[in-house]
């Protein structure tokens, strides 16, 4: 042991013990481990399973209820206390599904029939049994009777009015337990009952085993992790979860033996010692044949060194010499090596994510050009989804929960992938997933399956969520046919997904034109603004009861310098998803307000009204605003309508109620626009300061067709009119139109049967117009008439 050759062959074998030592104990640590896991969840994936068929039982029983109340005969026998009749539906019902009770009442309680002489001799039992059915329609409906547990489900027998009850119900007992058994595997009990003392109802157990479980049940709780639990001389995996509804508290235990849990880490374990045992021959071997040989030539071992330093490790370095050069050599040897791994390990982390172990973009896109080049290119699915909710999740619990949804979402992505799918993380909250031959058809309903699987329900650190998930899907060849304009393409499918909340949205060609004409729009509209490129028409509203012009409605119009005319329909949701609205509402508001002034210094005097936005009306400075302008121009408030919807009150009720009655108190008036298509309550709508409510004109446009459009609208006008309000009719095209709406007491119109929007000129001659063609005396139809076909004798 004195030469420096025995130290090292003694500290080479010490480390290959170690390190097997070491390996082994892991190796066999994580192999339980492992064991244990796998067990557990497949006594949760039987937990669901039960769940689900005692669901499904109870769907039986309630369809079987169903039908036996509905019968006639049936029906008619109660109703008239045929007791014959009674007892054999109910026996032959009861026969025909195998239900083990049935019970019927009369419409207070009464018992008329049962084959239970339990309830028969206990009227308590009755109420019970009859209260046991109104929970959901998920629920599994248990109910105890005695000392037996029943899944029963309740019927009212009706002819016409209720004259009775029927119930049927299954026994949960050992046949069940049996049946569970053969279904999920593992031993199967049932206990009922709450408080400390549940009752053992129906087990699989041997004899043994099952009294010593209903003398344990106290040892485990619901929906916990599974336990080791010792029932006699045998120990059982045992994993309990609630059954059925909170009516009636229902425990099913489901017990794996442990002897069968762990055979296969028994195994694997005595593989693992014996290789370990070889292994670690071997190495004696190994090492005592390399003490016995010449060291190298320190020649060797320098150029060994160059070869390494140069890049190559797939050489062993191979010297002579003695054994000291021998394991300097091995040294080497697990040098090159190590530094081999870990520059592997270097270029794996490169090409994957480290969160969740899937490829990353890098890796991704590589792939998908790789597939692209398969002749004859087969049909290529790309789906790309999104955990559209991710940043609510990392900013409401924390980024801990949100990196194990994904770590958990990544997991269910691969497993409902096929074996030659690829999958990857692009982003923060997105997956990429490429499915070689899988043509469009398919690609929509693998999405379809994608997104369900990362929907269902997780439940992460005891806290249960949902991730909100969409998809895009694009295919090649028919969208594209390499890597670049295919993951454009899903992207923009992806998009779409978002806008229109869909869970899956397929790639749309010509889709980019729109985005790109949409963000042009975006930037050119601030500068627009700015360069006096928007200007507003004016849309007449008349009284229904005379014909007269008693206000207008401003509205934006933009004259694009390459585009021509921009819809309203277009620019103004850019405008709201860009947070330019407020921006184009403030220059609304100042240019109907100067027309205003301006029209009044011409002697032209009416109401005109503007429309506000979301943003708008929560802006505390809205007000200050508008009454600045109002004073500038010398324009009386009274004079100014401001047009709110439903949804930008929906926000935030109290901030749009007090920033409304700022400007009410100064004169301005308010008129709620689109009543009808929105989501306030008649109690929000009592508390607005408003002073007229406009029909949407998807009511009016066939209400002179569909008599429930016509009840709506009178329904809208007698609610206004009770609240002291002014009902106006947007939409009007059809002179049907005009005369429902003049019969159902509307106040105002406007549309195309009145005007088109008009120029500020061509407004003024038309409102001249209205005045000299239209006198008071004249019938509104023939005043009408006239303002439309410019002749005061039409």
């Amino acid at each position: 042991m004195d030469s420096f050759r025995n130290r090292l062959l003694a500290l080479i074998i010490g480390l290959v013990v170690a390190t097997q030592s070491v390996t082994l104990f892991a190796v066999l640590a994580n192999t339980r481990h492992e064991v244990r896991v796998r067990a557990d969840e497949r006594l949760r994936s039987g937990s669901a399973v039960v769940q689900q068929y005692m669901r499904l039982r109870a769907d039986q029983l309630a369809d079987s209820v169903a039908v036996l109340a509905g019968d006639f005969p049936f029906r008619e026998a109660v109703a008239t206390g045929h007791t014959a009749t009674i007892q054999s539906a109910t026996t032959n019902a009861a026969a025909r599904v195998g239900a083990d009770l049935f019970v019927l009442t009369d419409n207070d309680g009464q018992l008329l029939s049962s084959n239970s002489p339990y309830v028969v001799a206990n009227p308590p039992a009755v109420e019970r049994l009859m209260n046991s059915a109104t929970g959901s329609s998920e629920d599994v409906h248990l109910v105890v009777v005695g000392d037996h547990l029943y899944q029963f489900v309740v019927a009212p027998i009706q002819a016409p009015n209720t004259v009775g009850w029927v119930g049927m119900g299954f026994a949960v007992d050992d046949r069940l337990a049996a049946h569970v058994r053969d279904l999920v595997g593992g031993q199967v009990s049932v206990l009922a009952g709450a408080g400390p003392n549940p009752t053992l109802v129906a087990s699989t157990l041997a004899p043994v085993a099952r009294k010593a479980l209903a003398a344990h049940h106290d040892l485990f709780r619901t929906g916990q992790d599974s336990q080791t639990l010792s029932l006699g001389r045998q120990d059982f995996l045992t994993y309990a979860s609630r059954l059925g509804d909170a009516r009636e508290s229902a425990t099913i235990v489901l017990q794996e033996p442990m002897d069968g849990v762990l055979a296969a880490y028994r195994a694997q374990r005595g593989a693992l010692i014996g290789i370990g045992g070889l292994a670690l021959g071997a190495a004696l071997a190994v090492s005592l044949w390399l003490s016995r040989g010449a060291t190298r030539p320190i020649q060797e071992l320098v150029r060994a060194a160059r070869r390494i330093q140069a890049g190559a490790y797939d050489t062993a370095v191979d010297v002579g010499g003695g054994h000291e050069f021998r394991s300097l050599a091995a040294t080497f040897n697990v040098m090159q090596q190590n530094i081999a791994e870990r520059e592997a390990r270097i270029s794996h982390d490169a090409h994957h994510d480290a969160l969740t172990g899937l490829p990353n973009r890098a890796f991704a896109e590589r792939t998908l050009e790789e597939m692209l080049r398969r002749t004859p290119l087969p049909p290529l699915a790309v789906i790309l989804l999104e955990v559209a909710n991710l940043g609510e999740i990392n900013a409401s619990l924390g980024h801990h929960v949100g990196d194990e949804a994904l770590r958990e979402a990544a997991r269910r992505l691969k497993q409902n992938c096929a074996e030659g799918d690829f999958a990857a993380r692009l982003g923060s909250a997105q997956f990429l997933v490429l499915a070689p031959e899988c043509p469009l058809q398919r690609a929509a309903l693998l999405a379809e399956r994608l997104v369900g699987s990362l929907r269902a329900g997780f439940s992460l650190f005891t806290v249960s969520l949902d991730l909100d998930v969409n998809a895009g899907v694009c295919c090649a060849p028919e969208h594209a046919n390499t890597a670049e304009a295919l993951l454009r393409h899903v992207h923009t499918a992806l998009e779409d997904a978002g806008e229109a909340r869909a869970r899956v949205a397929i790639y749309r060609p010509g889709r980019e034109a729109e985005l790109r004409r949409r963000l042009g729009l975006a930037g050119d509209l601030r500068n627009g603004i700015e360069r006096d490129e928007l200007f507003l028409v004016y849309q007449p509203k008349v009284e229904l009861i005379n014909g007269r012009v008693r206000s207008l409605e401003a509205l934006a119009r933009w004259s694009h310098p390459q585009l021509g005319a921009v819809s309203p329909g277009e620019f103004v949701p850019i405008a709201e998803q860009t947070g330019s609205a407020r921006r184009l509402t403030s220059w609304a508001l100042e240019a109907a307000i100067r027309q205003m002034a301006a029209w009044r210094r011409d002697g032209f005097e009416l109401d005109v009204a503007v429309n506000l936005s979301a943003p708008d009306l929560l802006d505390p400075h809205l007000g200050d605003e508008i009454l600045a302008l109002l004073r500038a121009h010398d324009v009386a408030p009274t004079r100014l309508v401001l047009e709110i919807t439903e949804g930008a009150v929906i926000k935030d009720p109290a901030l749009a109620v007090r920033n409304m009655q700022l400007l009410r108190i100064a004169g301005v008036r308010f008129s709620l626009d689109d009543f009808g298509t929105g989501y306030s309550s008649l109690s929000q709508l009592s508390r607005l300061p408003l002073d007229e409510l406009k029909i949407d004109r998807s009511f009016i446009t066939r209400a002179h067709e569909r008599q429930d459009d016509v009840t709506i609208i009178l329904s809208t006008i007698e609610l206004a009119h009770n609240m002291g309000l002014k009902v106006v009719a947007e939409g009007v095209e059809t002179q049907e139109s005009w005369n429902l709406l003049r019969r159902l007491g509307c106040d105002l119109v406007q549309g195309y049967l009145i005007s088109r929007p008009l120029s500020p000129p061509d407004t003024v001659a038309y409102v001249e117009k209205s005045r000299k063609y239209l006198p008071e005396e004249e019938p509104t139809q023939r005043k009408l008439r006239a303002l439309l076909t410019g002749s005061a004798d039409a």
